[in-house]
């Protein structure tokens, strides 16, 4: 069975330190990890399919987790997660992401 190698980028890692007190929290994203790690690019929702961009939604709490699948190496980049607040922040989140990705392609 084909493994995925995750990449963390720095918010998230940031963000793991924080939450790192909530053991609710951290046991559900360490659940999305383990999911995204053997199922890949199935494991979340295609938000962008230019730039490979999924994410894996949770529903208590609401948690959605961003990532993007490169398709040369196999890995996972895990970008961010967030709890769901509005639509205009979860936009506003996903733009932020998008423009990372594209500023690390346009850099390559």
């Amino acid at each position: 069975m084909e493994s995925y190698r995750l990449i963390f980028d720095e918010v998230i890692v940031h963000q793991l330190k924080k939450v790192a007190k909530n053991p609710n929290v951290r046991e559900i994203l360490t659940k999305a990890f383990n999911r995204i790690e053997k199922l890949g690019p199935q494991a979340g929702n295609l938000i962008d399919s230019q730039l490979k961009l999924y994410e894996i939604k949770t529903k208590r709490p609401p948690i959605r987790l961003y990532y993007k699948h490169n398709l040369l190496t196999n890995e996972m980049y895990i970008f961010e997660y967030e709890m769901k607040t509005s639509e205009q922040k979860q936009q506003s989140t996903i733009n932020k992401i998008k423009d990372k990705i594209i500023r690390f392609l346009l850099k390559s």
